[in-house]
């Protein structure tokens, strides 16, 4: 049973597929098609990065690239039974286990990238579709549309992005940053340093040096840039985060 779940979403000139049991309506496989240049690119560089990321983790991601052409490619993505994603809407303090969850993975992933300025980046590590989650408290990473592995991208930003979306929806909701936020955030970064997961580029004002990384090099998600959350942020509440940190 198919169904069809975006076209061009976000700008991405992909077509998406899932592809359901058709008793149980449980989505067993995903289906990302494209026939122009950038979303060929998107495709290529899911590819790349589910083959970088299977070589360093435990549960591999499956998939197939069905047609390959100049001008079209398929690629066909098997869902990880038992991982969930969690539930939206859900405010910063109720999914620090899930950051925390996230951020070890990270570390575990990113491992042989210790002291050093620039690591691969997944560019989207987005607790609300892209981190996914099972109950023995494992962590898998998907979506690798944005992958890259070549431009000089400092180590550490993609925990950076995740936490500056979080806070981000959190001004949403209450438009200020709760001190315990704050303070998790506060370790959370300590954490990257101590384990030589953050760019010496990001130790000085992580949160604002972030934002000016992304914003200055905004062609590396394709055209996609204009819905990452953490761009979105307010200066002011950056420099909360950053003072928080430093103190």
């Amino acid at each position: 049973m198919k169904y069809i779940k975006g076209i061009h979403r976000h700008g991405s000139e992909i077509f998406l597929i899932l592809l359901k049991n058709s008793k149980s309506l449980e989505t067993t496989s995903i289906i990302k098609t494209s026939s122009t240049k950038n979303g060929i690119k998107a495709i290529i560089s899911e590819c790349e990065g589910i083959d970088w990321y299977n070589y360093r983790t435990k549960n591999k991601i499956f998939y197939v690239l069905e047609r390959k052409t100049e001008t079209y490619q398929r690629i066909k993505i098997n869902l990880n039974k038992g991982f969930y994603n969690i539930k939206s809407n859900t405010n910063y303090l109720n999914i620090k286990k899930y950051l925390d969850l996230t951020i070890n993975h990270y570390i575990d992933i990113w491992q042989e990238y210790k002291n050093m300025n620039y690591a691969p980046f997944h560019g989207d590590l987005s607790l609300v579709g892209n981190v996914m989650f099972n109950d023995k408290n494992e962590v898998l990473f998907v979506d690798w549309e944005q992958f890259n592995n070549n431009n000089k991208m400092p180590t550490g930003l993609d925990l950076m992005m995740t936490f500056i979306e979080n806070v981000w929806y959190e001004i949403l909701r209450y438009n200020q940053i709760d001190k315990d936020i704050l303070k998790h955030i506060k370790n959370s970064i300590q954490n990257l340093k101590e384990a030589k997961l953050l760019s010496p580029l990001l130790h000085s004002k992580p949160a604002q040096n972030s934002l000016k990384f992304i914003s200055s090099n905004t062609g590396i998600w394709k055209g996609q840039h204009y819905k990452l959350p953490a761009l979105k942020i307010p200066e002011k509440y950056l420099v909360e985060i950053d003072n928080a940190v430093a103190n």
